[in-house]
């Protein structure tokens, strides 16, 4: 198999991991395009190191066996990946930098194994991913799907009926309300469940500049 060949395998790796991150980001999940693009990639460069890039080593020879010393690679820098990733309030952060780390030590295989131009293409391929779908992601994310808990903290009733009206206008459903009141002061507080596809950082923006609206914070189920 030529180097044209391979590259070709690279693109459609990428291409339809692209694909496959662009549906789960529609469906809000956490891990979207880039992270699917650059894992699909990785292991695209793996095997291909694995099959065609120890091809001068004599079979048996003592001591050496390049297909065992990229697995145990492989297997090692999961531990690392998974030290970048972190959740914080029912969300996932690191998941594009962890899959980053996995593709550039596959990058670095290829280079020990004779691949160096092959190596070298799938370096830009990574970096296009990680920068050039994000403008991408920000245009899904105006129409992904949110499930969550808005908490809301107004000084009027008035201030939650007009919330509620713009929660309805941005595209989501409102499934359960609980009300809370601090006798202490005239500030209340109220839990929205909300499902739907949208903004979410938008529908925030929005109720925090509401007359009475105090503050508004949103978590992600």
């Amino acid at each position: 198999m030529g180097f044209w060949e391979q590259l070709g395998l690279m693109a459609l790796a990428m291409v339809l991991g692209v694909l496959v991150g662009a549906e789960r980001e529609y469906q809000g999940k956490a891990a979207g395009m880039r992270t699917h693009a650059l894992i699909a990639v990785g292991a695209a460069l793996f095997v291909t190191a694995g099959r065609f890039g120890f091809g001068d080593v004599p079979a048996g020879t003592p001591g050496v066996d390049p297909a065992r010393i990229a697995a145990q690679v492989v297997a090692g820098v999961g531990f690392l990946g998974a030290g970048v990733i972190f959740i914080q309030r029912n969300l996932v952060f690191g998941m594009t930098t962890a899959a980053s780390i996995w593709v550039t030590t596959a990058i670095g295989m290829a280079c020990a194994a004779g691949l160096p131009l092959l190596a070298a293409v799938v370096t830009v391929l990574q970096l296009a991913v990680v920068t050039g779908l994000n403008p991408i992601e920000r245009v899904i994310a105006r129409h992904a799907q949110h499930s969550g808990k808005l908490r809301l903290h107004y000084t009027s009733t008035g201030a939650l009926t007009e919330a509620l009206a713009t929660c309805t206008e941005q595209g989501f459903t409102v499934t359960e309300i609980s009300a809370e009141r601090d006798h202490d002061s005239d500030e209340r507080s109220t839990v929205l469940t909300l499902h739907g596809r949208g903004a979410m950082a938008d529908l925030t923006a929005l109720l925090s500049k509401q007359t009475g609206v105090v503050g508004v914070t949103f978590e992600e189920l």
